[in-house]
């Protein structure tokens, strides 16, 4: 009777709550007892419940992964304690997503296990794509394709560092990073000279300079359709770009201070929201700058009068 209702109650908390009861079971016997005998049972019963959690513990799932289908492509979302943690997406050489994500759950689960300092999940930026790691080893990485957030906000960077925060919190109760470290400047490229940088006929660079800025500079490489800040429909190969707090339809004349390349762009969505970044380029804006394979550059900012 004692181990029938002791594996009762684990088996219920391990269903409703992911995790192995460390809770006493209640046992009965029919006989009395006294005090003393009452304290030596619980005591007894409480070692119980806690070795079979310990090997609850090591055979023990958090995670779980729903396959379905994104934009015709086969997917997989990753849960932890049923929260969407990150989906991945078949490509030429992944034709089974699941699997990725199943390696991924493998390893969280086995974190979980080992207890692991929740502080020690970091994130980092590696060409142009961002890199999850724990204790220095690398966890998974996001591309923003491939693997992503399934609450996206558009964002590669922001999304990297979302994930990120939402695996901390998932795993231990910890504070939320608020920048992403190690991104490093762009190298210097030598200038060649002379250089002309061919622009679409229908780019307008026409209109005086009003004002100047300098930063660093990021690109987000989106599928399109995705809508902008101003409700338009985002273009990858379009010369657009995201600002903080310039009015939409601003022209912007961009110049990667690292080769001397520019292009001029138009405002119509809101970021990038990472410390130290003044705009977001599309995909079609970074190619022309010269910056994909870097990810980020130092720039100049001229903004334009229509």
């Amino acid at each position: 009777m004692k181990q029938t209702q002791l594996w009762s109650v684990v088996t219920l908390s391990t269903t409703v709550l992911g995790l192995p009861s460390v809770g006493r079971a209640a046992t009965t016997n029919g006989n009395s007892t006294t005090p003393g005998e009452t304290a030596s049972g619980d005591a007894m019963n409480v070692k119980k419940s806690q070795s079979l959690r310990e090997k609850l513990t090591s055979r023990g799932i958090v995670t779980e992964i729903h396959a379905h289908n994104l934009a015709g492509r086969q997917a997989a979302t990753l849960y932890i304690r049923n929260i969407p943690f990150l989906t991945f997406v078949s490509q030429a050489d992944i034709s089974n997503p699941t699997e990725k994500a199943s390696a991924i759950a493998a390893k969280i689960n086995q974190l979980i296990t080992d207890k692991v300092d929740a502080s020690q999940i970091t994130v980092s930026w590696k060409a142009a794509s961002y890199i999850i790691k724990v204790n220095g080893e690398e966890l998974v990485e996001i591309d923003g394709d491939t693997t992503r957030l399934p609450d996206t906000t558009n964002n590669l960077s922001q999304d990297a560092l979302q994930a990120t925060n939402r695996l901390r919190r998932l795993i231990d109760v910890t504070h939320a990073l608020n920048q992403i470290n190690s991104i490093p400047l762009p190298p210097q490229e030598p200038i060649k000279q002379p250089q002309q940088v061919k622009k679409p006929p229908q780019q307008n660079t026409g209109g005086q300079v009003q004002a100047t800025s300098k930063g660093m500079a990021s690109y987000y490489s989106y599928e399109g359709g995705n809508r902008t800040a101003t409700g338009e429909r985002f273009n990858p190969q379009g010369f657009t770009a995201a600002h903080r707090s310039l009015p939409f339809g601003t022209l912007v004349r961009v110049t990667n201070t690292g080769n001397g390349r520019s292009v001029v762009v138009r405002i119509n969505d809101r970021g990038p929201f990472i410390r130290g970044r003044v705009i977001d380029l599309s995909l079609g804006a970074a190619r022309e700058l010269g910056m994909i394979s870097s990810g980020v550059a130092a720039v100049k900012l001229e903004i334009l009068s229509n």
